[in-house]
């Protein structure tokens, strides 16, 4: 069995604790499982009969060939069937007809833990089935991966939840004995990022009454001391003496004020060289300001900060899977609220690069934050790349929905090693244009530029002003993720109704890209 290594958060406050995680994984002969376990049987739509009548007995084959010739189970990905045979209980999860793909693979291991805990055992034996053996490895990696994050509930306020989740036993059944460290090996990490992309989604469906930037800060100050980070936090009358207008001017208005918050993953075995810079908007709940936002869903822009908190799971990941890579993640995070301090339409404020903006919206308030961060950041640790996520416009989700994030970068190769990332993490990217043509939407006659123009390439106008606070020569990305950082239905392995994650395997596969 492997030794999982998990974020602690035991010791803050219990409202912050992470539930345990839901499964325990190990590896080994078929049949080392519990002898009541359920028998997990992914099957490919285009299954090599003959494969499969070799690796098992004559009941299970004929049931599982039975199902098939009736059309009962069409090994469609996503498709289960239970059945019982003699005293043995079997499962059928089907992978469709790509059996490689990562989508269906960590669908059908959140099926596999689902199908664990509807039953009465404890324990899952996930066998191979159709897969190929040459494949075996890395498809039980992933279903790993589905099980931790299709097995993420948050029923932390309710006093009757739903339905009680019990800790499951996933066995991989190996016939080559030399795959199970291999194997063991592998599944620690993908499981260690699976469960930092749960403790982001954790921390992003808490309300705003729980998190602000106040408790914010204090979560990751707790965090870094459980993982080896180091944090650093920037308060308000330290931002304030920086002259960082955009962060103190969004959350001047609530008694919460604003921070920017640092948590840095240096391992002795990381390489020389400049950082990555990861910019993450945490705005903990935003009205609009002064520019009011209707009320109707406001009650969602609890995850208006999400993108910061994909940052402190990156974070997260990076220390507890010790990435030998020096990563610098940035956690503005303010409370745009309206009271007699909040900033104003019209107000001019001047940023940290000292460029002046012109506030024609207060709800075009996440690229202020943002942009004192990318400009703090860009100055203090001259990074190698910088890449910001934050749910930034509505005109993104109009464009792209809740498929793609959209993505702008000033550097082509940059854009193509996150929309690589993303491929592989099934987070995906579209990339947009950053023309320079679309500046002139931004300009002002009083100040550098105005923080909003009208409704025209909207998502693109969030691009073009903070790419202004990029320094030359810096490869830089922006992750708009309004669409994709809450899931308004259940897709594959992800409960809906709650924070997707997004960001943080797509984050944690390119950073391991750069080598």
């Amino acid at each position: 069995m492997t030794t999982r290594k998990s974020i602690d958060v035991s010791s803050m406050p219990s409202v912050f604790v992470l539930p345990q995680l839901l499964n325990i994984y190990s590896a080994g002969r078929l049949g080392m499982a519990h002898k009541n376990a359920i028998t997990v049987i992914p099957v490919h739509q285009a299954a090599d009969r003959g494969a499969l009548k070799k690796e098992f007995d004559a009941e299970i084959w004929d049931a599982i060939e039975a199902q098939r010739k009736d059309h009962v189970f069409t090994a469609a990905a996503g498709a289960t069937r239970h059945l019982r045979i003699n005293d043995r209980r079997v499962a059928l999860i089907g992978l469709g007809a790509d059996s490689a793909d990562r989508s269906n693979l960590c669908w059908a291991g959140a099926l596999a833990a689902q199908a664990a805990r509807d039953s009465s055992s404890s324990t899952a034996e996930i066998v191979r089935g159709s897969i190929p053996a040459s494949d075996w490895l890395q498809t039980a990696v992933h279903m790993a991966e589905g099980a931790e994050l299709g097995s993420f509930t948050f029923q932390q306020y309710k006093n009757n939840p739903d339905s009680p989740q019990t800790r499951k036993r996933l066995h991989f059944a190996f016939a080559d004995e030399s795959h199970l460290t291999t194997f063991n090996r592998a599944v620690h990490d993908v499981v260690r990022c699976a469960s930092a992309a749960n403790f982001a989604r954790h921390l992003a469906n808490h309300p705003p009454n729980v998190i602000n930037p106040t408790t914010l800060t204090q979560i990751c100050r707790q965090l870094a001391k459980q993982c080896g980070l180091r944090c650093t936090v920037i308060n308000f009358e330290q931002a304030t003496r920086l002259s960082m207008g955009g962060l103190c001017s969004v959350g001047r208005g609530s008694p919460n004020k604003p921070a920017m918050i640092i948590l840095e993953h240096k391992p002795s075995s990381s390489r020389s060289g400049p950082p990555i810079a990861l910019v993450g908007k945490a705005v903990t709940f935003d009205t609009g300001g002064i520019s009011i936002k209707p009320a109707a869903g406001m009650g969602r822009m609890k995850y208006d900060k999400c993108g910061g908190m994909a940052v402190i799971g990156v974070a997260a990941a990076a220390a507890m899977m010790n990435l030998p890579r020096h990563v610098v993640c940035v956690i503005p995070t303010a409370e745009n609220m309206v009271d007699g301090e909040a900033y104003r339409p019209g107000d001019i404020i001047r940023m940290y690069n000292s460029k002046t903006v012109d506030v024609t919206n207060t709800d075009a308030e996440g690229r202020l934050i943002l942009a004192d961060a990318i400009s703090y950041v860009c100055k203090h640790y001259h990074p190698s790349a910088v890449v910001d996520l934050a749910t930034l416009t509505g005109g993104v989700v109009t464009a792209l929905g809740g498929v793609y994030a959209g993505l702008m970068a000033n550097d082509d190769a940059l854009a193509e090693q996150l929309i690589g990332a993303g491929r592989a993490a099934d987070e995906l990217l579209w990339r947009l244009p950053l023309n320079p043509r679309y500046r002139k939407l931004l300009d002002s006659p009083h100040a550098d530029m105005v923080n909003s123009g009208d409704r025209e390439a909207h998502p693109i106008q969030g691009g073009i002003f903070l790419q202004e606070f990029v320094t030359a020569g810096t490869p830089w990305a922006h992750l708009d993720i309004a669409g994709v950082s809450y899931l308004k239905e259940d897709y594959r392995y992800l409960k809906g109704l709650q924070a997707s994650g997004f960001g943080v395997r797509l984050i944690i596969e390119f950073i391991k890209s750069r080598g």
